[in-house]
């Protein structure tokens, strides 16, 4: 297999798991051409151990000044990747998911031998505003949306298209990257093949300190999604989105004030056009 593909791996304060993720990609029976580790300014150590990986294995690493969370890590590599023009995919990947040795294998395999541009491991169709899981029963299936951890994307695509947007800094960077894509008449698709092992360290439950943060980011960024690719049934599903959420969160949230509040800053914010990193997720205190 001659295909040239460039792996980009996000990290953020996780150097015992970027470890093992790293591993992981080494695994692989089709190696990437490259892999790109894009550290968002980590403060455990991150950096050092990094460096000694530099040139190694195929390895380049990039260090951001300040954390631009996964949107700004992700255009920046790709931007990178671009420049060197020796790329026919990049492969986008997560430093808290471990992919099994067939991965990249059949994710090129399969979107060679499709119409897709993008394939994705998980993905969706949108239903009024609500995402309908990708039938887990179907190995190979078109989708509106697929999830960008785990995804393989033409480069040619990217070069047409642009990077993700930096300004969505976390959340719904995917979503609005599907759409341009489905927009400039392309296809996305979505593999089941369950080969990848994803550890969901961001955290789970339904109102827990990290849904308060991704909350606002989710709100604010799906604004930015209506600004952008307008039309009116979207509109429609967005304002029956965000004001069951609203609802919800004010009848059944034991911090219901501030998860209100942080939604309708999210969706003021988007109104505003206000972007990038402006809620640190550690501290839940607005930094612009």
């Amino acid at each position: 297999m001659n295909t040239r593909v460039c792996a980009i791996v996000v990290t953020y304060n996780r150097l015992e798991t970027l470890k093992t993720a790293i591993a992981h990609i080494l695994a692989q029976t089709v190696p990437p051409t490259e892999i790109v580790i894009v550290d968002n300014n980590s403060t455990d150590g991150t950096k050092e151990y990094l460096q000694t990986l530099q040139g190694k294995n195929s390895i380049h690493c990039i260090y951001m000044e300040s954390n631009t969370g996964s949107a700004g890590a992700i255009a920046k590599a790709m931007t990178y990747g671009l420049t060197r023009n020796a790329y026919d995919y990049f492969w986008i990947l997560d430093d808290d998911t471990f992919y099994a040795p067939n991965a990249l294998k059949e994710l090129v395999e399969s979107i060679e031998e499709t119409p897709f541009v993008m394939l994705g491991l998980h993905g969706a169709n949108f239903k009024m505003g609500a995402k309908v899981h990708a039938d887990p029963n179907v190995r190979l299936q078109e989708i509106d949306y697929a999830m960008i951890d785990g995804a393989l994307i033409k480069a040619d695509v990217v070069r047409q298209l642009g990077p993700l947007c930096e300004e969505f800094f976390m959340m719904c960077d995917d979503q609005e990257y599907s759409i341009r894509i489905r927009r400039a008449g392309y296809r996305i698709g979505v593999l089941k093949n369950g080969a990848d092992d994803r550890q969901l360290l961001g955290g789970g439950g339904q109102f827990t300190k990290a849904t308060l943060w991704r909350n606002y980011y989710s709100a604010r960024n799906h604004t930015f999604i209506i600004k952008k690719h307008f039309s009116l049934l979207e509109f429609i599903a967005y304002l029956y989105h965000q004001v069951k959420l609203l609802l919800t969160a004010a009848i059944l949230a034991p911090d219901r004030f501030k998860r209100v509040q942080f939604r309708l800053l999210g969706i003021w914010h988007g109104i505003r056009g206000i972007g990038g990193r402006t809620l640190d997720p550690g501290t839940l205190k607005f930094v612009k």
